[in-house]
């Protein structure tokens, strides 16, 4: 058995695959938002998610004074608005396509997405866990979510993509 600490438990965690999101919120100053995949659903009666924030970003003073906040789902296709939403200093919303329904910002092309009430604030260790009230959610068939593992992005791929991609590389197929 390995010892706690050290990075241990972070490099543990990051091979728990997890989906990509992105949260928002917005302040007097405007939208704020940061790339997570600590959000999961945490009841059906009545509709409500959690997000896990830590608590030195941006984001989580937004948060903290905020009634709203949304949840954007990635695809496959969105490596970039990821990353951009987990750097620093970048003009995160910059040529994207949002909506803002209920005061939180949502990304237009999301493969899903959740519009959220802050119902409930818990303290989590250096993170703080904000339980939301699911107050509209929608999501675009067909598509592919991003996941993060073992601290990289990536995709699913069906069967037959695998097999295409695998003849294409022999050159099998031209």
């Amino acid at each position: 058995m390995t010892e706690l600490g050290g990075d241990n438990f972070r490099t543990s965690m990051s091979l728990l695959a997890t989906g990509v999101t992105v949260v928002t919120t917005t302040t007097h100053e405007g939208p704020v938002g940061m790339t997570a995949s600590a959000v999961c659903s945490l009841s059906l009666e009545p509709p409500q998610l959690l997000v896990c924030v830590q608590q030195a970003l941006p984001t989580h003073v937004a948060l903290e004074q905020s009634a709203a906040f949304g949840i954007s789902v990635l695809g496959e296709e969105h490596v970039g608005v990821a990353r951009r939403f987990a750097t620093r200093g970048a003009d995160r919303f910059a040529g994207l396509t949002m909506r803002d329904d209920i005061g939180a910002p949502i990304l237009a092309d999301a493969i899903a997405f959740f519009e959220c009430r802050v119902e409930e604030r818990h303290p989590g260790g250096d993170h703080t866990i904000f339980v939301g009230r699911v107050l509209r959610c929608g999501h675009q068939p067909g598509r592919r979510p991003l996941l993060y593992f073992d601290r990289a992005f990536g995709s699913i791929e069906s069967a037959e993509y695998r097999l295409f991609r695998a003849w294409s590389e022999a050159g099998q197929i031209s």
